[in-house]
């Protein structure tokens, strides 16, 4: 099972946002990570993704109200 750091949670919402925007919905943006993840060797099958979803959100979510 793969942990990620906090530099790689980073790393994920800086990807999600160049790759999809940072005006997501909580859906659009879980959908957008979890796609994210099957690209990922070894988090294709990660049993941690929705362990993930919630503090991922929460960073894209700050960091969208830094920008507005």
């Amino acid at each position: 099972m793969n942990h990620l750091t906090e530099n790689e949670l980073r790393e994920l919402i800086e990807i999600v946002v160049h790759s999809h925007g940072s005006y997501l919905s909580e859906e659009a943006f879980n959908d957008a990570v979890l796609m994210l993840f099957e690209d990922i060797a070894g988090m294709e099958s990660c049993l941690l993704h929705h362990h993930y979803l919630g503090p991922l959100w929460d960073l894209y979510h700050d960091r969208r109200k830094q920008i507005d």
